[in-house]
C-alpha cells in the first residue's frame, strides 16, 4: 500500500472519531444497539435485491457482445461489492475480482473489460436523476435547504454527466487504455488488439434497449438504498417520511462521491449521513450511527461473498488450474 493510502486512511479514521465524538459516544452506540442483530440482518436482505439488479444491469450492457446467464452477472457483482466492501484499500480490487470471475465463466475477455468499464459509468450516470430527484424534494419541502449541500451533492454527478456529452471520443480513448490497465492487473484478460477493443466499446456505448435497460436497473438500485434508509432510521426510532428517507439517501450518495480518495470513505461517510440527516431535522448521533451500521451491513454481506469466492478459487488450485 502506498503512503498516500496509509495516511489518507489514518485521515479517515480521524474523522470518523471525530464524527462518533460530536455526535457523542454514548447517543451513537444507544441508536445503533437499537436496531440488533435481527435489523441487521433485515436490512442485508434489502442489500440483496439492490446487487442483484446490479448484477441484471451488468448483464444487459453484456448482451450487447457476448452470451452469458444473467446469473453469471449476478455472482461477479457479488463478489465485486464483497471484495470492495471487506477490502476497501485496493481501489480496483473490487472491479478487478468481477472481472476475473466473469473471465472464468467462459465470457472472452474483450467483452469482459468492455462491459465492466461501461457498467461503472452507466451506474454513475444512473445516479443523476437520483441525486437530482433528492434535491427537488427537499427544496420543495418545508424544511430548511442547504443550498451548499445540494449543490455539492449534485456537482459530481452533473460533472460526469457534462463530460460523458461533451468529450465522448477521448473518454472511450481512456477507457480503453484503462482497459488495457485491467488486463495488466489481471494477465487471464488477453485483450488483443486495440480495434476489436475499441469496436466492443462503441457497441457497448451505443444508446439502445439494453443500455437503457441497464441505466434503469441501476436507477432502481439507487432506489432500493432510501428503503434501507428509512428501515434503518425506523429501527432506531426515528420517525422519518419515505421523502426523508430519499432524500437523505439521495444527497448522501452524491456527497459520498467525493470520498472515492479515502479507503472505504472513512470519516467522509459519516461526515456526509451528518449533513443531509440534518437537513430534515434527523440529530446527529443516528446519523452516525446510520454510518456505521451501514459499514456492519457490508461486512455481513461481503464476508461471505469474499470467502466463497476464495473457497473456490483453492478448489481451481487444488485442482492444478492455472490462476492466469
Amino acid at each position: 500500500m502506498s503512503r498516500w493510502k496509509v495516511l489518507a486512511a489514518l485521515c479517515g479514521a480521524a474523522g470518523l472519531l471525530a464524527a462518533i465524538g460530536y455526535a457523542g459516544f454514548d447517543a451513537v452506540g444507544h441508536a445503533a444497539q437499537r436496531i440488533g442483530f435481527t435489523g441487521l440482518a433485515l436490512l442485508a436482505l434489502i442489500h440483496l435485491p439492490a446487487i442483484a439488479l446490479m448484477g441484471y444491469a451488468w448483464s444487459r450492457i453484456g448482451s450487447v457482445v457476448s452470451d452469458g446467464s444473467p446469473w453469471r452477472y449476478v455472482w461477479a457483482r457479488y463478489v465485486r461489492e464483497s471484495t470492495a466492501e471487506v477490502l476497501p484499500l485496493s481501489q480496483l480490487g473490487g472491479v478487478v475480482a468481477g472481472a476475473r470471475v466473469l473471465a472464468l465463466s467462459g465470457i472472452d475477455a474483450v467483452s469482459v473489460a468492455g462491459s465492466v468499464l461501461a457498467d461503472l459509468v452507466i451506474e454513475q450516470t444512473a445516479k443523476l436523476p437520483y441525486v437530482l430527484a433528492g434535491a427537488i424534494l427537499l427544496l420543495r419541502g418545508s424544511r430548511t435547504a442547504s443550498p451548499a449541500v445540494i449543490a455539492y451533492a449534485l456537482l459530481p454527478a452533473l460533472a460526469l454527466m457534462i463530460t460523458l456529452l461533451l468529450w465522448r471520443k477521448p473518454i472511450e480513448s481512456l477507457l480503453e487504455r484503462g482497459a488495457r490497465g485491467l488486463a495488466q492487473r489481471m494477465p487471464s484478460l488477453r485483450i488483443g488488439s486495440p480495434e476489436a477493443l475499441r469496436l466492443t466499446l462503441d457497441r457497448l456505448f451505443a444508446v439502445n434497449w439494453p443500455t437503457v435497460s441497464a441505466f434503469l436497473a441501476h436507477a432502481a438500485a439507487w432506489v432500493l438504498g432510501a428503503v434501507e434508509t428509512w428501515v434503518a432510521l425506523h429501527l432506531m426510532g426515528i420517525a422519518v417520511s419515505g421523502t426523508e428517507a430519499f432524500v437523505i439517501d439521495s444527497l448522501f450518495c452524491g456527497l459520498r462521491t467525493f470520498g472515492f480518495a479515502v479507503p472505504a470513505a472513512l470519516g467522509v461517510q459519516e461526515a456526509g449521513y451528518v449533513l443531509v440527516c440534518a437537513l430534515v431535522g434527523v440529530p446527529a448521533a443516528p446519523a452516525v450511527a446510520l454510518s456505521l451500521v451501514r459499514r456492519v451491513r457490508e461486512f455481513l454481506i461481503g464476508t461471505p461473498g469474499l470467502g466463497l469466492w476464495q473457497l473456490l478459487e483453492g478448489r481451481r488450485a487444488l485442482a492444478g488450474v492455472p490462476r492466469d
